[in-house]
């Protein structure tokens, strides 16, 4: 029996486009145990939501799952009806999509949207429906929830919306919340305080999340466990105190590095190109991949996760390369 509530392995996704197969996650592994927050960060594009929508089995008409196994409560989701799939979405696992507008009904009243997965799972009665929608809406932090289901979604700021989401994320108390992106667009004040939503829900319910993102400063706070991503691959992972302690692959430092710091005066913040690894290595092994650049021969050469001290897993090439140590 897998003792993690969330297992994802070996997982390969590509798509079809022109008649041409596109590789957009790579033998990606993860999992997340009970009560913990798992990050998941890396840039636009490195396939972090491509996996979590791999999870739900949300892929657009044109993804493939090419290999790998999703095990959720010891059973493979990959392997299930997708009858069986709708019953999980939503009850037992939930996700805030980062695009509020694009998630929400314009034409339906927000109260009614939050009821909306309570009324499909049946865990209340009709008659009870509102009143744990006005309920839902309190505990996201609304001060006057009778007003707030009344509206819709356009006459309510981007905050607001996000909390709605948040309300009908949790509304049949998941026991796992994907959270894509779960700020973007919002001001600082606001992030804050979605995060603290959702944080105060797992400590509540002993539930998991996993957080998508692209910003080490949200890592820190919220997260227990840090998987980074890059071009589709997994390239770094340990519990976040050793992440930010001894970062080790290039591009994680370089997303650390990225992060403004009050305290430094520089002419400018780093971006990620300042960070170069080829011919840079680590303890006579070389970084995988070896450029930013997708399309170099080198980019999806043979690879592997490496455990470079206890639980600490960096990815090198599986060929051996003379390179510069710097380990």
């Amino acid at each position: 029996m897998d003792q993690h509530i969330l297992h994802v392995k070996n997982l390969s996704v590509s798509f079809n486009k022109n008649k041409n197969k596109m590789t957009a996650v790579s033998d990606v592994s993860l999992q997340i145990d009970k009560g913990q927050t798992v990050a998941l960060i890396g840039e636009s594009g490195s396939g972090k939501s491509i996996t979590s929508l791999s999870v739900l089995q949300l892929l657009p008409p044109n993804g493939q799952l090419e290999k790998g196994s999703i095990t959720f409560k010891g059973k493979d989701l990959l392997k299930q009806s997708e009858k069986e799939m709708r019953r999980i979405r939503g009850n037992e696992i939930s996700m805030i999509f980062q695009d509020a507008i694009a998630s929400l009904n314009p034409g339906m009243k927000v109260g009614v949207q939050i009821t909306e997965g309570l009324k499909y799972h049946k865990l209340v009665p009709k008659s009870d429906l509102k009143a744990e929608a006005l309920q839902l809406l309190e505990q996201v932090g609304f001060k006057n929830p009778a007003h707030i289901y009344e509206q819709y979604p356009v006459q309510l700021s981007g905050g607001m919306k996000q909390r709605i989401l948040i309300a009908m994320a949790i509304s049949c108390k998941p026991q796992l919340i994907i959270a894509d992106e779960p700020t973007t667009s919002l001001d600082v004040t606001i992030q804050r305080q979605v995060l603290d939503l959702i944080d105060n829900y797992k400590s509540d319910l002993d539930a998991s999340v996993l957080l998508i993102t692209h910003d080490f400063g949200v890592v820190a706070e919220y997260a227990d466990w840090v998987y980074v991503m890059l071009g589709g691959h997994i390239v770094e992972s340990a519990d976040v105190y050793t992440i930010f302690k001894n970062p080790v692959h290039p591009y994680t430092k370089a997303l650390i590095e990225s992060i403004p710091n009050p305290e430094k005066s520089q002419e400018r913040l780093k971006s990620i190109q300042d960070f170069t690894f080829e011919k840079v290595g680590y303890k006579g092994r070389t970084f995988a991949p070896e450029t930013y650049t997708l399309e170099s021969k080198s980019f999806n050469a043979p690879s592997s996760l490496v455990e470079v001290e206890p639980l600490h897993y960096v990815r090198f090439y599986d060929d051996e390369r003379k390179v510069v140590s710097i380990g």
